[in-house]
């Protein structure tokens, strides 16, 4: 990957966000020691972070390192047993409505009304989140995704990469500065993950989002991240780009080999699509 813009980026409620935000520079979300316990194990274990805007930053791990679990936390959706977190310069503990505002989440399965169109389940998310004025944005989104012409279909025509494309229409619809995403290729054909991807890399530059990825195809990962963070057990074992972690542990500059260091070879997510 090439070093990340420093660029004045537009805003789908207009204006730009140059004055908000420099991109490679502002750090927007930063953990210090952050920690979650259920009973005395913690799940997550001194977390310390931090994420520069318009950054593309993969966080890998196995089911159960707490990668969902360090999410919910930077969403105040749960709130930590000890440690700090900063988003966006708000505490989420404190202010969550506040960073959800400026926050969108791809989850691994979108839910849609299957028998309403693309624009009206838009429609109906504006309305839940109280956004004015919303047809122009919603007809940005769609035109973003490549999917304008498709707008007035029911999604249950949809085949499940265009279904994906009207997941990322939706958290970009409250126009957030921060964008996680998880497993956003899962269950794609290769035409559909190579649209995926290559829409991802454009964000930073395009729209000003930084993006946290979180994904088992870990050649994916490396196809479009500046950084990742390794987490196992609720730890951060490495964090730093592919070149640097390479540089470190004295092995190729490949994620999967890098990754296989620090985990048995039978927990190396498999290259598969």
């Amino acid at each position: 990957m090439t070093p990340f813009p420093t660029v004045r980026v537009p805003s789908f409620a207009g204006g730009d966000r140059s004055e908000e935000i420099v991109l490679g520079h502002t750090p927007v979300i930063e953990t210090e020691s952050l920690t979650k316990r259920y009973g005395k194990e913690p799940v997550v274990d001194r977390l310390t972070l931090s994420i520069t805007a318009g950054e593309i930053f993969g966080f890998l791990g196995p089911n159960g390192a707490g990668k969902t679990t360090t999410l919910l936390m930077l969403l105040g959706l749960s709130l930590p047993s000890s440690g700090t977190v900063s988003v966006l310069g708000r505490d989420p503990v404190k202010e969550p409505l506040e960073v959800k505002s400026h926050v969108g989440y791809l989850a691994e399965n979108m839910g849609f009304y299957f028998d309403l169109s693309a624009r009206d389940n838009l429609r109906y998310v504006a309305e839940l989140n109280r956004l004015d004025g919303v047809d122009g944005r919603i007809d940005d989104c769609l035109k973003l995704l490549g999917l304008f012409g498709d707008g007035d279909k029911p999604v249950s025509a949809f085949s499940r990469g265009m279904r994906q494309r009207l997941g990322l229409a939706e958290v970009l619809l409250k126009d957030p500065l921060i964008l996680f995403l998880d497993e956003p290729t899962l269950g794609l054909d290769p035409g559909g993950i190579n649209t995926m991807l290559n829409f991802i890399v454009r964000l930073p530059s395009e729209r000003g989002l930084t993006v946290i990825l979180c994904s088992h195809l870990l050649h994916l990962v490396s196809r479009v991240a500046h950084r990742v963070g390794i987490l196992r057990k609720g730890r951060l074992l490495a964090q730093g780009s592919v070149k640097s972690l390479a540089e470190k542990t004295g092995l190729p500059d490949d994620l999967e080999a890098i990754y296989g260091h620090y985990f048995r070879e039978e927990e190396v997510p498999r290259r598969d699509s």
